[in-house]
């Protein structure tokens, strides 16, 4: 797996942000780029790797369309089985871009986001701090915890939380995703572990896999419940 090898700020007001995130993910900070791969820090975050780059901000377009209608969710709030005003804690455990994990968190849940990618953490560490100064921000940053790692070997008590959510599409053509996302995750992550088995052989309360429709699974072990969309299915282990 590719990964980020600086953190390129050439702005001054960036500067606290950028060492912040080389403390925490031991990288290293320059204000040109030396690296083909680096997270270019500015009012816009951006993850570069070969002379191409994606951003990801919660508040802007395409993803802004779903932050508007999260209470619409319904297939996401059925496969967490979601309850008003009561709180679950979710280990968000393929949290790529974060967006699932932030939609969870603005629907009031605990979320503790899983991600072995640093640039990816970064990302949905700084489309956080981007973030308007509105309370049904702040309330959903404060109920997210981004940790650096691989999920299939963390020390976690799988047990400890009330779902485990689980996006495998991550690497394949989620209509999820825009084509340029696709196009630039398809050449910097190339294939990720699918991590379904792992977490089906773990003790849980309830495993949600989040599935293309045209999904076959070769699993021995059958789901409880499916939500079906018309491009994605939830299957629901308990």
């Amino acid at each position: 797996m590719v990964d980020i090898k600086e953190i390129v700020c050439r702005e001054k007001s960036f500067i606290s942000e950028a060492e912040y995130y080389s403390n925490k993910y031991q990288i290293p900070v320059n204000s040109i780029s030396s690296e083909n791969c680096y997270i270019d820090l500015s009012l816009e975050n951006f993850l570069v790797f070969k002379q191409k780059r994606i951003s990801n901000l919660f508040h802007k377009d395409p993803f802004l369309r779903r932050v508007k209608n999260y209470q619409r969710e319904n297939m996401l709030k059925k496969a967490i089985s979601y309850q008003a005003g009561k709180p679950k804690s979710i280990l968000d455990a393929t949290a790529g871009f974060g967006r699932d994990g932030f939609i969870c968190a603005l629907l009031g849940q605990e979320v503790t986001m899983v991600e072995e990618n640093k640039g990816m953490c970064i990302l949905i560490e700084s489309a956080l701090k981007r973030l308007p100064n509105r309370s049904y921000f702040n309330d959903a940053k404060n109920r997210i915890n981004v940790i650096n790692a691989d999920s299939s070997k963390i020390k976690l008590n799988t047990e400890d939380y009330d779902t485990i959510y689980l996006d495998p599409m991550f690497s394949t053509h989620s209509k999820s995703m825009s084509n340029k996302e696709l196009t630039f995750l398809k050449t910097y992550i190339d294939q990720e572990q699918d991590l379904v088995n792992a977490f089906l052989k773990k003790r849980y309360k309830r495993l949600v896999v989040k599935r293309e429709k045209s999904f076959k699974s070769e699993s021995t072990k059958k789901e409880n419940i499916i939500y079906k969309g018309k491009s994605i299915n939830f299957h629901v282990f308990i």
